[in-house]
């Protein structure tokens, strides 16, 4: 029993000891009406607005790389396309909301175009949705008319 408790402790331990920088996986920011948001609720579907998985690596308040989905040899890999570092949009209006799709965070020895990176630890079908890093709902990635949306699972607020 103390060796399966120190065993437990320990891996705990290693879990959050980070050997490589974190980078936050997430769908482009979208704009969302505020109107829409305080309306959302839970079986709703949000279409993101584009037809193939877009994805961006977050760090520290900035878009740091462009990247995409590489399914080979029966893995799932995400990789680097571009690496421009950018600021994150900020929202100067009344009407709409920045929205910001995550799916958790990677660690990742470099971050260079065409390095992959692995997505086995993120389950890439949930997605949490938050405006200024406070979350408000939580959902799963779906096709509608050929196109990618969120169907929400459950609203927070």
């Amino acid at each position: 029993m103390k060796d399966e408790t120190q065993a437990t402790h320990l891996a705990k331990m290693m879990q959050k000891h980070k050997l490589y920088p974190e980078y936050e996986l997430a769908l482009p920011f979208m704009k969302v009406k505020k109107s829409a948001l305080k309306k959302l609720s839970k079986e709703d579907i949000l279409l993101v607005g584009f037809d193939h998985l877009e994805m961006i690596l977050l760090s520290e308040g900035e878009i740091c790389a462009d990247v995409i989905m590489d399914e080979a040899e029966n893995s799932r890999k995400i990789k680097i396309i571009d690496t421009a570092k950018r600021p994150i949009y900020t929202n100067n209006s009344k009407k709409y909301d920045i929205v910001k799709c995550s799916f958790g965070l990677l660690q990742s020895r470099k971050l260079e175009a065409g390095h992959k990176i692995d997505a086995a630890p993120l389950n890439l079908q949930k997605v949490t949705l938050a405006i200024d890093d406070k979350n408000i709902a939580k959902g799963s990635l779906a096709v509608v008319d050929d196109e990618i949306a969120i169907k929400i699972d459950k609203v927070m607020r």
